[in-house]
């Protein structure tokens, strides 16, 4: 796969969405192609050829900013780069702010490929990008978030018949690799950097995709470990797009993006979600059993000849003693209360 095709298959997605946007520009800001919601809607007297610029589509002092991440990523042998773009609506000339990531897609760095979306309006129901991508439900919610989040790590394709594996630039740098590693001819297995604890899991959901004919798509969250033994969480997932005749699956291709950060969150919550259980069990086994010996040895006094004097302090201590263990009983509720909901947030 050379570093084209997979952004091709992107580029794909975002033809048939209704909430995604695609265009091509070259280094002048013609539009080389679009979909139907970029640019102004040609006229029963325009020329079919009449050529689309980049102020047709977008306010014309957007043009410098472009310019200006085109070429700090080209500067930086980044792949790609991203931009807010005020889009015009036609025919009614309304503005939309929307954000775009676009890719080199050629060797002078003039030719950008970008796929965009709005993000001043909420995103719609249904994105139209198939079962995979079903905004309704939590999974394609989070891969479409990571998408448009920046955490695209890069793209894989695994022939089946001729065992060959290929990967994108991006998730050959991610991994680690040199861009003269990249550009040999030794292939590229990312599959020999997943963690080694993760793999079976990631093999035995694989697998069900192949059972279901591709009707169940493949995801799973697993750990990569880097040339440079970092190690990352991603999330994977992929679908085959070629079958034999008798019904094999002979292509995959997939993407795999990056959720540390969730990670991290989800690892602090459980730690938080024991603190909190170990300070429940202190509370109800430590704490409150010196306040019951307390309250014992109160007893003790109160049941002996004392004066006026000490018989009111036994009884102010003995009360005090008392509210302290309705407090700590409600402590305990509240800590155990805490404890439930954040096991229902890990879960």
């Amino acid at each position: 796969m050379n570093n084209y095709d997979p952004i091709q298959a992107l580029s794909h997605l975002a033809v048939v969405s209704d909430y995604f946007l695609q265009v091509t520009l070259d280094k002048n800001g013609k539009v080389i192609s679009s979909d139907s919601g970029i640019g102004p809607i040609p006229t029963f007297f325009d020329n079919k050829e009449k050529p689309i610029y980049f102020s047709d589509c977008f306010v014309p002092s957007n043009w410098g900013k472009y310019e200006s991440q085109r070429i700090k990523a080209w500067r930086n042998s980044h792949q790609s780069f991203t931009v807010d773009l005020q889009k015009i609506v036609h025919p009614q000339g309304e503005i939309v702010d929307t954000k775009w990531e676009f890719f080199f897609v050629s060797d002078d760095f003039g030719t950008c490929l970008g796929i965009g979306h709005p993000y001043s309006q909420p995103m719609p129901y249904n994105l139209g990008l198939g079962d995979f991508f079903d905004s309704t439900t939590s999974e394609g919610k989070q891969i479409i978030d990571s998408i448009l989040e920046d955490k695209l790590l890069g793209f894989w394709e695994f022939d089946l018949t001729n065992k060959g594996d290929k990967i994108s630039q991006g998730l050959g740098h991610m991994l680690g690799y040199t861009q003269d590693e990249l550009s040999g001819t030794t292939p590229i297995s990312w599959q020999k950097h997943i963690h080694p604890e993760d793999f079976p899991n990631l093999l035995r959901d694989l697998g069900s995709h192949f059972k279901t004919t591709g009707n169940i798509p493949f995801k799973k969250e697993f750990r990569i470990n880097q040339k440079t033994n970092q190690t990352i969480w991603a999330l994977g997932f992929g679908k085959t797009i070629e079958w034999s005749s008798t019904g094999r699956p002979t292509k995959i291709l997939g993407c795999i993006l990056d959720i540390s950060d969730r990670k991290k969150q989800e690892i602090w919550l459980k730690e938080h979600h024991y603190f909190l259980k170990e300070l429940a069990f202190e509370q109800s086994h430590t704490l409150r059993a010196r306040v019951a010996n307390i309250l014992g040895i109160l007893e003790i006094l109160d049941s002996e000849p004392q004066n006026n004097e000490s018989k009111r302090l036994v009884q102010l201590i003995k009360r005090e003693t008392k509210l302290l263990d309705q407090s700590l009983k409600k402590s305990i509720k509240e800590s155990v209360s805490k404890n439930k909901s954040m096991e229902d947030v890990i879960s």
